[in-house]
Protein backbone atom coordinates (compact mmCIF):
# COMPACT_ATOMS: atom_id res chain seq x y z
CA UNK A 1 0.00 0.00 0.00
CA UNK A 2 3.07 2.06 0.69
CA UNK A 3 4.23 1.74 -2.84
CA UNK A 4 0.34 2.53 -4.38
CA UNK A 5 0.52 6.08 -2.16
CA UNK A 6 4.21 7.09 -2.98
CA UNK A 7 3.24 7.02 -6.40
CA UNK A 8 0.80 9.52 -6.06
CA UNK A 9 -2.29 7.33 -5.77
CA UNK A 10 -4.93 7.75 -3.09
CA UNK A 11 -5.08 4.67 -0.47
CA UNK A 12 -8.08 3.75 -2.02
CA UNK A 13 -6.46 2.32 -5.28
CA UNK A 14 -4.18 0.33 -3.32
CA UNK A 15 -7.00 -1.17 -2.28
CA UNK A 16 -8.82 -2.10 -5.21
CA UNK A 17 -6.17 -3.81 -6.68
CA UNK A 18 -7.31 -7.25 -6.40
CA UNK A 19 -10.89 -5.91 -7.28
CA UNK A 20 -12.57 -7.42 -10.43
CA UNK A 21 -11.91 -4.48 -13.19
CA UNK A 22 -15.69 -4.00 -14.00
CA UNK A 23 -16.51 -3.45 -10.62
CA UNK A 24 -13.79 -0.76 -9.85
CA UNK A 25 -15.04 0.85 -12.91
CA UNK A 26 -18.74 0.70 -11.73
CA UNK A 27 -17.74 2.03 -8.59
CA UNK A 28 -15.42 4.67 -10.07
CA UNK A 29 -18.62 5.82 -12.21
CA UNK A 30 -20.98 6.00 -8.82
CA UNK A 31 -18.76 7.65 -7.09
CA UNK A 32 -18.22 10.66 -10.19
CA UNK A 33 -22.29 10.79 -9.93
CA UNK A 34 -22.17 9.08 -13.21
CA UNK A 35 -25.48 7.08 -11.75
CA UNK A 36 -26.75 5.47 -14.83
CA UNK A 37 -23.80 4.09 -16.15
CA UNK A 38 -22.57 2.76 -13.35
CA UNK A 39 -25.78 1.05 -12.88
CA UNK A 40 -25.71 -0.86 -16.04
CA UNK A 41 -21.84 -1.51 -15.24
CA UNK A 42 -23.16 -3.07 -11.98
CA UNK A 43 -25.44 -5.22 -13.69
CA UNK A 44 -23.29 -6.30 -16.04
CA UNK A 45 -20.88 -7.46 -13.03
CA UNK A 46 -23.67 -9.45 -11.11
CA UNK A 47 -23.82 -11.24 -13.88
CA UNK A 48 -19.48 -12.23 -13.94
CA UNK A 49 -19.07 -12.45 -10.09
CA UNK A 50 -19.82 -15.05 -7.36
CA UNK A 51 -22.70 -15.57 -4.99
CA UNK A 52 -20.84 -14.22 -1.96
CA UNK A 53 -21.08 -10.62 -4.26
CA UNK A 54 -23.75 -10.85 -6.46
CA UNK A 55 -26.14 -9.53 -3.30
CA UNK A 56 -23.71 -6.64 -2.54
CA UNK A 57 -23.05 -5.65 -6.42
CA UNK A 58 -27.42 -6.36 -6.52
CA UNK A 59 -27.50 -4.06 -3.69
CA UNK A 60 -25.17 -1.23 -5.26
CA UNK A 61 -27.05 -1.69 -8.84
CA UNK A 62 -30.19 -0.15 -6.59
CA UNK A 63 -28.23 2.61 -4.69
CA UNK A 64 -26.96 3.95 -8.30
CA UNK A 65 -30.24 3.60 -9.78
CA UNK A 66 -32.09 5.26 -6.84
CA UNK A 67 -29.39 7.93 -7.06
CA UNK A 68 -30.25 8.39 -10.58
CA UNK A 69 -34.00 8.83 -10.54
CA UNK A 70 -33.65 11.64 -7.82
CA UNK A 71 -31.11 13.48 -9.44
CA UNK A 72 -31.68 13.09 -13.21
CA UNK A 73 -35.34 12.61 -12.95
CA UNK A 74 -36.35 14.71 -9.61
CA UNK A 75 -38.47 11.83 -8.70
CA UNK A 76 -39.31 11.01 -4.90
CA UNK A 77 -41.20 7.97 -3.90
CA UNK A 78 -39.06 5.67 -6.28
CA UNK A 79 -35.53 6.48 -5.08
CA UNK A 80 -36.61 6.02 -1.24
CA UNK A 81 -38.50 2.35 -2.46
CA UNK A 82 -35.00 1.52 -4.22
CA UNK A 83 -32.60 2.90 -1.08
CA UNK A 84 -34.70 1.25 1.37
CA UNK A 85 -34.74 -2.45 -0.61
CA UNK A 86 -30.70 -1.82 -0.66
CA UNK A 87 -30.47 -1.07 2.90
CA UNK A 88 -32.36 -4.49 3.53
CA UNK A 89 -30.32 -6.28 1.62
CA UNK A 90 -27.30 -5.04 3.21
CA UNK A 91 -28.03 -5.34 6.57
CA UNK A 92 -27.13 -9.01 6.43
CA UNK A 93 -23.66 -8.47 4.67
CA UNK A 94 -21.17 -7.59 7.54
CA UNK A 95 -19.24 -4.04 7.55
CA UNK A 96 -17.41 -5.08 4.51
CA UNK A 97 -17.56 -6.99 1.30
CA UNK A 98 -14.90 -7.32 -1.25
CA UNK A 99 -12.84 -4.76 0.19
CA UNK A 100 -15.72 -2.26 0.12
CA UNK A 101 -16.66 -0.28 3.21
CA UNK A 102 -20.52 -1.90 3.92
CA UNK A 103 -20.97 -0.16 7.21
CA UNK A 104 -20.58 3.28 5.72
CA UNK A 105 -22.42 3.06 2.89
CA UNK A 106 -25.29 1.62 4.77
CA UNK A 107 -25.17 4.86 7.21
CA UNK A 108 -24.76 7.76 4.21
CA UNK A 109 -27.75 5.56 2.46
CA UNK A 110 -29.57 5.63 5.59
CA UNK A 111 -29.05 9.80 6.46
CA UNK A 112 -29.89 9.92 2.51
CA UNK A 113 -32.85 8.42 2.50
CA UNK A 114 -34.02 10.68 5.98
CA UNK A 115 -33.11 13.72 3.97
CA UNK A 116 -35.55 12.76 0.82
CA UNK A 117 -38.26 11.88 3.55
CA UNK A 118 -37.32 15.31 5.33
CA UNK A 119 -37.86 17.43 1.97
CA UNK A 120 -41.81 15.99 1.54
CA UNK A 121 -43.40 16.27 -1.63
CA UNK A 122 -41.96 19.33 -4.14
CA UNK A 123 -43.06 20.80 -6.65
CA UNK A 124 -40.83 20.57 -9.92
CA UNK A 125 -39.73 23.92 -10.16
CA UNK A 126 -36.43 26.32 -9.62
CA UNK A 127 -36.57 25.72 -5.87
CA UNK A 128 -36.78 21.93 -6.99
CA UNK A 129 -34.00 22.19 -9.09
CA UNK A 130 -31.39 24.18 -6.52
CA UNK A 131 -32.49 21.46 -3.23
CA UNK A 132 -31.31 18.50 -5.93
CA UNK A 133 -28.41 20.23 -6.52
CA UNK A 134 -27.20 20.61 -3.21
CA UNK A 135 -28.46 17.17 -2.09
CA UNK A 136 -26.29 15.77 -5.03
CA UNK A 137 -22.95 17.20 -2.98
CA UNK A 138 -24.06 15.26 -0.24
CA UNK A 139 -25.07 11.89 -2.27
CA UNK A 140 -23.17 8.35 -0.81
CA UNK A 141 -19.79 7.18 -2.39
CA UNK A 142 -18.86 4.22 -1.97
CA UNK A 143 -15.42 3.90 -0.41
CA UNK A 144 -12.95 0.34 0.09
CA UNK A 145 -11.21 -0.40 3.24
CA UNK A 146 -8.05 -1.71 3.59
Amino acid sequence: MRRALSAGKSPDDARSADMNPRLKEAIELFNRGDYFAASERFEQVADEVDAPLKDTVAALNRIAAALHLRFARGLRQGPINLLSQALFSLEDLGPQRDGIDLELLRSEVSTFVEQIRAAGREAHGIRHRARLYAARRRAPKIRLRA
